[in-house]
């Protein structure tokens, strides 16, 4: 009886809980985009190694929506039918370095793989990623850093030696001497100027006179132990990210460009219900190697054959004090941008005022604005595609403390989902 009596005392709280439990309740609302980038952008992709980003992507969405990935890691997806076929692509690739050669002191000497600007490289925490996991160092400055510093900051902004432009290793101790012998002198580390913003020529280690790449010190003075680190040829090297929050809605970090556009996709694809997608194929991509030439882009051309094609990307903006506003003028925190005319593509006007017009009737700011630089839509132009590129206003493009603004981003994002509903 005993029993009895508590079997029934435990099911009547189990109904009292059931019918506690709202009915039908909302699921968790997807995370936002700007939570989205702020664990995207951490995650490493240089350009040509972009596994770990497109695992991120690939694992974020849904299994109902039959992703799909290529040999490149290419990564997308198409719901809908009919026409039109709208694609929205963002490149998940980032800038960084390689590794070209371990010396025998332990340091490691990097080849350029993309446009970081050299300047701004020496003296910065890197992160070599390995098999083995990864592993923190320091670019070594030129022995003149100090000095190329000041002349360019005290110099005026024409034709000069870039800072840091003289690439060779600062000294070693006697015991370490670097290949070919002992320490060049001071004055043999000197090389021709190179322009600035470019990187100087490749050179042999060790020869009279050159003008080695960039070196890693790892803490450690023989090749055997940054072997057995992990360290080996091809490994990419990129910076050391850190999130720096300026402002609770105001974000620097490295790899803005293009982890914000693959965050916008990512949340539009989260929170968009795709069953009502009806009467036009939608396809949502995440491409590799952009940065390097529009790769990743050129491979999806060959088999996707959108009517219409929005690159979602970094708008390079002249919001800085010190530049000219007559190109490149979008503002930070006045929305997303419609980018009209770059490098790579014309726009047509018609096609911007629609995108605008949709924009103006679901209250999502938007600026119109021109840029130098291309974009992967453009790749799908030739085979007819309407090439619409979006962007959001960012400052500092390729540096270490790219800024965005959290309300541009969720314009960015609204305006995605609103294209993706209306349409036609």
């Amino acid at each position: 009886m005993r029993k009895t009596t508590y079997g029934l005392l435990l099911l009547a709280l189990t109904l009292n809980i059931a019918a506690a439990r709202p009915q039908g309740a909302a699921p968790a609302p997807a995370a936002s985009s700007w939570d989205l980038l702020r664990k995207i952008v951490l995650v490493p992709g240089m350009s040509g190694q972009e596994g770990k980003a497109a695992d991120f992507l690939q694992a974020a969405l849904p299994a109902s929506l039959k992703v799909q990935r290529d040999a490149r890691n290419n990564v997308w997806f198409t719901a809908g039918e009919g026409k039109p076929h709208i694609l929205f692509v963002a490149h998940m690739d980032e800038l960084g370095y390689t590794v070209d050669k371990i010396m025998p002191q332990g340091t490691v000497l990097l080849k350029p793989y993309s446009s970081f600007l050299p300047q701004v490289s020496e003296g910065r925490a890197f992160v070599i990623h390995t098999a083995k996991g990864p592993v923190e160092g320091i670019i070594q400055p030129a022995a003149d850093y100090y000095v190329s510093q000041t002349a360019t900051a005290a110099g005026a902004r024409g034709a000069q030696p870039a800072a840091g432009a003289n690439r060779g290793a600062v000294p070693t101790q006697a015991a370490n001497p670097p290949q070919g012998g002992q320490a060049a002198p001071p004055a043999q580390a000197k090389a021709a100027p190179v322009a600035a913003g470019q990187n100087p020529p490749a050179a042999k280690p060790g020869a009279a006179g050159a003008t080695p790449g960039f070196e890693v010190y790892l803490g450690v003075s023989t090749e055997q132990e940054a072997r057995a680190l992990g360290v080996a040829e091809g490994n990419p090297v990129l910076v050391k990210k850190k999130l720096v929050d300026l402002s609770p809605d105001i974000m620097a970090t490295r790899a803005v460009d293009d982890r914000a556009g693959c965050a916008a996709l990512l949340a539009a694809a989260l929170q968009t219900d795709w069953s009502k997608v009806h009467g036009k194929t939608v396809t949502i991509a995440w491409d590799v190697e952009e940065e390097t030439g529009l790769n990743g882009a050129q491979v999806l051309a060959k088999t996707l054959k959108p009517d219409y094609v929005f690159a979602v990307d970094t708008f390079v903006s002249s919001d800085t004090p010190l530049e000219n506003k007559r190109f490149g003028d979008a503002v930070l925190g006045k929305g997303a941008v419609l980018r009209s005319i770059d490098t790579s593509n014309v726009t047509p006007k018609t096609e911007i005022r629609k995108v605008a017009k949709l924009a103006a009737a679901r209250g999502i700011p938007v600026q119109i604005c021109s840029s130098r630089g291309g974009n992967d839509g453009s790749v799908f132009v030739a085979d007819g595609a309407v090439d619409i590129p979006l962007s959001w206003p960012g400052v500092h493009a390729h540096s270490f403390i790219e800024k965005i603004v959290k309300s541009d981003l969720d314009a960015l994002t609204r305006l995605v989902m609103a294209i993706i509903e209306e349409w036609k």
